[in-house]
């Protein structure tokens, strides 16, 4: 038997089969160690998540889970690249036109490749755009119910505004139209939805040199977008001008935004109240701030108002937003000092929404809808001009860490309460802005503030419900 082959070393001779120090030698490999296995995808939400057929090139948003650097979006089975890795749970690309030139079904997956990896669950993306058939609702007469519509959604998910809703814990609030709106099939959706649930139009919050102030975010997207539309399903529109911080107009930039809103104005969809089209501010303290007195504010509105009639119009109806509100635990209240409205030149008050008070964490609906019908009342006596009241749909914040109140609420919940919005604008015909029998003027806060939980749009967590519930409340006998 031959002996064993030996190498010399430092110190020792090794032998293949036995080792220095009496211990077994393993025989040398470059062999690398095996691969960690990659995950396999999940795709949870995809934004938008349908199109009009047709439509131009957009960016295409997949939220989901198990995402890597090497991830790669599939359109029906179809690679699309590049694919943009934001983080692991958020991928883009951009989808050209082509994709949705066609009719579908479309079906997205994420593919992550081996070893391990593989494809995701299977999304759909729909073409052309689904829109909701009209309602008996569609044709309520009970009030001209309007919704504000906040516009901070057509932006990237990345944009503070979506912060703690598709990739944080309140992901249920997703619009069934899509977490953004930038296109026209997520607000044309949106429009059919609200006239099947009662709501004849949308106020609209206008923001003053939006991109300018928050880059790469249009305020005023969803605004820009319904007046393109030659579609509205049957509901109108108004501006609400929201005068806070960066957003205020001087009285030097006046003229431009004067120019905007008329231009607005003069769509046959603008709503008109007693004949003139409506302008709503939110608030008449910061617009008298920003101007330095009742009469140069006036005097602005006078301005308004003239190039409104230049226009063919016959005027504007200027509507001002109050700040107040009611403590549920001390049963005490704030109401303004609203006599200088009059001299402002304002033709009506009214609410964006209010305050509630000194409770913390969760809190029934009640204490909410008590707060509102209190500043209801109060504004009965006190307003020195016609008082549109506004309810809210809710409230809670947490998806932005706002405040530490949040209501609970259910869908009976806010029709009822929209139900005694209606009933107290009867029952105070002394303050109505227009006479009967034309129906009341009656404001929801909100159709879509999904971050501050003041929302009637339906949602994946809630479908259709809270729309179901007030179109029922608005057609009973």
């Amino acid at each position: 038997m031959k002996a064993p082959l030996a190498f010399l070393t430092l110190g020792c001779t090794i032998a293949i089969f036995t080792s220095c120090g009496g211990h077994t030698a393993s025989t040398p490999t470059n062999n690398p160690p095996p691969a960690t296995p990659n995950p396999t995808p999940q795709i949870a939400a995809i934004s938008p998540n349908s199109s009009e057929q047709g439509g131009p090139q957009f960016t295409l948003s997949v939220v989901g889970s198990s995402f890597i650097s090497n991830s790669t979006v599939y359109w029906n089975g179809n690679a699309i690249a590049p694919t943009t890795v934001i983080s692991g749970s958020l991928l883009t690309i951009d989808l050209p036109a082509t994709a949705v030139a066609t009719p579908g079904p479309d079906i997205v997956t994420v593919v992550n490749p081996s070893p391990g990896g593989g494809t995701s669950n299977s999304f759909p993306f729909t073409v052309p755009c689904p829109i909701a058939a009209p309602s008996t609702a569609s044709n309520q007469i009970r009030a001209r119910l309007g919704a504000y519509y906040f516009d901070g959604w057509s932006s990237p998910l990345t944009n503070f505004h979506f912060q703690g809703l598709p990739l944080g814990p309140y992901q249920s609030r997703q619009p069934l139209s899509g977490w953004q709106d930038f296109g026209s099939c997520a607000v044309e959706q949106q429009l059919a939805w609200a006239h099947n649930s009662g709501v004849d139009f949308f106020v609209f919050d206008w923001y003053f040199n939006t991109p300018v102030n928050e880059p790469g975010d249009n305020l005023n997207s969803a605004l820009q977008i319904t007046h393109s539309l030659s579609n509205r399903h049957g509901m109108q529109y108004a501006i609400l001008y929201v005068d806070s911080s960066t957003f205020t107009v001087q009285p030097a930039d006046w003229p431009s935004a004067v120019t905007e809103w008329v231009g607005y104005m003069s769509d046959p969809a603008y709503v008109l109240v007693n004949g003139k089209p409506a302008l709503f501010i939110y608030d008449v303290d910061a617009m008298r701030q920003a101007f330095g007195s009742s009469a140069a504010v006036s005097k602005a509105f006078n301005q308004l108002r003239a190039a409104a009639q230049a226009a063919g119009l016959p005027g504007v109806y200027i509507a001002g937003g109050i700040l107040a509100g009611y403590d549920h635990n001390t049963q005490n209240g704030s109401f303004p000092d609203t006599s200088s409205t009059v001299a402002d030149g304002y033709d009506a008050l009214t609410l964006y929404n209010y305050s509630f008070g000194t409770d913390s964490g969760e809190q029934p609906f009640s204490v909410l809808s008590e707060a509102g019908e209190w500043v209801w009342s109060q504004a009965a006596t006190k307003s020195p001009l016609p008082f549109i009241p506004a309810a809210m749909d809710g409230w809670d914040p947490r998806p932005w860490a706002e405040g530490n109140v949040w209501f609970d609420r259910s869908p009976q919940d806010v029709s009822s309460f929209a139900s005694d919005a209606i009933i107290w604008a009867n029952s105070n015909p002394q303050i109505r802005p227009e006479p009967f029998p034309t129906p009341p003027l009656v404001l929801l806060e909100a159709w879509n503030e999904l971050g501050e939980g003041s929302y009637l749009i339906p949602t994946a967590g809630d479908g259709t419900s809270y729309g179901d519930s007030l179109a029922a409340t608005l057609t009973a006998p």
